[in-house]
């Protein structure tokens, strides 16, 4: 067997599936990062609201030391949230807008409503899967370089077989 048969029979075809695996690990995730905004809430952050009665269940005794918040001084994004969470049966819901009580809620605030206190804060931050700009691309070149190594065996034999058949005429 030639050194030539070798590299065409066991090494391109080896190397050829190390570039498919690299590929898939760089173009899975880099393509998640490119449409995840189209398919996903990312970057939209979950509040909780408490009823008035486990609000006051929470702080039992002594007013809470929190920040208070009036309904009418959320921006309109925090308003449709706290609304849906309270009509929502697991009291949570995303704020799709502008935040800009963000840092309050995370600590935890007590928002008035028609009289009533409400606890709230966020849940989970949901924040966007990051990957480098060229993941995806680089992915999708390795794959293909893997997938041209795989194939080179029977390219190769095919290859000599012609040349073999050239040179019998």
């Amino acid at each position: 067997m030639s050194d030539e048969s070798v590299l065409f029979t066991y090494v391109a075809p080896f190397v050829g599936v190390l570039l498919i695996a690299v590929g898939i690990g760089g173009a899975v995730p880099g393509g998640y990062a490119i449409i995840q905004e189209d398919i996903t809430t990312c970057d939209q952050p979950t509040i909780a609201v408490e009823s008035p009665e486990e609000t006051a269940q929470r702080f039992d005794g002594p007013a809470p030391n929190l920040p208070r918040i009036q309904y009418g001084d959320l921006s309109t994004a925090e308003q449709a949230a706290f609304d849906e969470a309270l009509a929502s049966p697991r009291g949570e819901a995303r704020v799709s807008g502008e935040f800009p009580n963000g840092d309050t809620f995370r600590d935890g605030v007590i928002v008035r409503k028609d009289g009533e206190r409400h606890y709230v804060t966020v849940v989970a931050e949901n924040p966007c899967f990051v990957a480098p700009e060229l993941q995806f691309p680089l992915g999708v070149f390795a794959i293909i370089f893997g997938v041209v190594g795989v194939l080179s065996p029977p390219i190769y034999r095919k290859l000599v077989e012609l040349e073999d058949g050239a040179n019998v005429t």
